[in-house]
């Protein structure tokens, strides 16, 4: 005797037509959004801190406190800079020295700052000092140059020829602290008194030299790498030659301060 197949689609349509209207229900496919689980609840959302740039600054660095009377910058590109050559700027380096950049100060100081510190500690110095330079530019060569710094840290002098126009200053010295990703940034405060200005460019120039120097301490409350070196605060009338750069006895008492700064004295 012949045997037939039916087709699949035949058969569910026979035995639902035997079935009772119970029985098609149980046969019914299941629908594909009944078989999904349930998702699950919404997290809460997560706090998040404050971006750098959100955060709430101190009013060292917001308002505006410059005090008219100490006139402009100069011109200074073409003064005559003292600048070390690479085998030295590599040679610190390699042998954690110190990096100085700076200004007509860190002119005047840096040598016998080498000189001392090669003599007594075999320690090699490396200069970028510009006489008249501003921060941003010389905050420019450190940027360039981020790899000179050595692991011991960088020491700047700069800030002296900021005071005709300090606001906004401090944005300069977190590009240097930028530069430095968590290296020491040893920097001298600033005195500026220029004993041939009369009495309002002399009260001017001190004026806005406090507030660069607010301005340092206020980031040096935020970033542990700052090193604040008092050196407008230690000041005796005769270590300045003009009320501005250092004199002999001057030279001297700085690199006093910068070897106990960098803990090379007790």
């Amino acid at each position: 005797m012949p045997r037939f197949t039916l087709p699949a689609c035949a058969l569910v349509l026979a035995l639902a037509a035997c079935a009772g209207p119970r029985d098609v229900a149980l046969l019914a496919a299941p629908s594909p959004l009944a078989a999904e689980p349930a998702p699950p609840a919404a997290e809460p959302a997560r706090e998040l801190p404050p971006s750098p740039s959100a955060r709430a600054l101190p009013p060292a660095l917001t308002e505006n406190r410059t005090v008219p009377g100490s006139g402009s910058l100069g011109e200074w590109r073409g003064n005559t800079p003292r600048i070390s050559d690479p085998d030295q700027f590599r040679a610190v380096v390699d042998a954690d020295g110190v990096l100085v950049v700076g200004d007509s100060i860190a002119r005047a100081t840096a040598d016998a700052l080498a000189t001392r510190l090669g003599a007594a500690y075999g320690v090699p110095v490396a200069v970028n000092a510009h006489p008249g330079r501003p921060t941003a530019p010389a905050a420019d060569w450190i940027v360039d140059h981020a790899g000179l710094i050595p692991d011991r840290g960088i020491v700047v002098v700069s800030g002296a020829n900021d005071i005709f126009a300090p606001l906004g200053w401090w944005r300069q010295v977190e590009r240097v602290l930028a530069a430095a990703d968590g290296r020491p940034v040893y920097w001298l405060t600033v005195h500026v008194d220029r004993w041939s200005g009369d009495a309002e460019q002399r009260s001017a120039d001190r004026h806005n030299s406090d507030w660069i120097n607010d301005q340092l301490r206020a980031l040096a409350a935020e970033h542990p790498n700052l090193v604040v070196v008092d050196w407008a605060g230690t000041l005796a009338e005769d270590w300045l030659s003009d009320g501005v750069h250092p004199s002999p006895a001057g030279i001297t008492a700085w690199c006093d301060l910068l070897e106990r700064t960098l803990g090379l004295v007790p």
